[in-house]
């Protein structure tokens, strides 16, 4: 399950995007305007619905003030609009992640929000610093209660970068980013998940990750 914040100022559709995510198992979050979704995005939610017309700020002002905050940069994007023109320049800025164009169906929401959740997003050295104890924890969990064919999984790539790619196994393990995107496919893992996966490293590994007890 993944938290997505809603930035619609349109009730009827943000009722319904609202109710499709939970229909796909994700928790909703509604934001009437840019300065309530200013202040949601500080919860750190795992995605962005972004309606360009919000009525007290423009989008760029907004994804200006989302920058400057180290957690809420860090979330991807979605912008889901009726406009027509280009709006290239949004995702040239590096904080739009996709575009969707209205009328949207339940169809396509939930197709681009899994998609938005599996993308690799760029994130800061402290939002990364703070994912670590989940991601350890996430690890120490699956091992023990997890699926088996997971827990093996997880097993051959702790030993590879423990090892720094020097282990007889190398070339079996998957990366984190294929372990990811494997378990989340078969239903091993939810949405949040994934992305904790997705995003260890080695470096993560290095510092006790699979050891520490939570």
């Amino acid at each position: 399950m993944a938290t997505i914040l809603i930035a619609e100022d349109d009730d009827l559709l943000a009722r319904q995007m609202a109710h499709t995510l939970r229909q796909a198992g994700h928790l909703p979050i509604l934001a009437r305007d840019a300065r309530a979704a200013l202040r949601a995005a500080g919860e750190r939610p795992d995605g962005i619905l972004l309606d360009l017309e919000l009525p007290d700020l423009s989008v760029e002002e907004l994804l200006t003030q989302l920058a400057r905050n180290p957690g809420p940069a860090s979330i991807p994007v979605l912008v889901v609009t009726g406009q027509r023109e280009p709006i290239a320049h949004l995702k040239a800025t590096g904080r739009v992640a996709a575009v969707l164009r209205k009328p949207v169906s339940g169809v396509q929401l939930r197709e681009s929000v899994d998609t938005l959740l599996a993308a690799p997003f760029p994130l800061d050295a402290e939002v990364l610093r703070l994912d670590r104890p989940r991601q350890r924890q996430l690890i120490l969990h699956l091992i023990a209660h997890g699926p088996d064919g997971l827990a093996l999984q997880i097993s051959r790539r702790l030993c590879v970068d423990r090892l720094q790619g020097r282990h007889p196994m190398d070339g079996e393990a998957l990366t984190w980013a294929e372990i990811a995107d494997w378990g989340h496919r078969e239903g091993l893992v939810d949405a949040e998940q994934a992305r904790l996966l997705g995003r260890i490293s080695a470096h993560t590994v290095s510092e006790g990750g699979g050891h520490e007890e939570g």
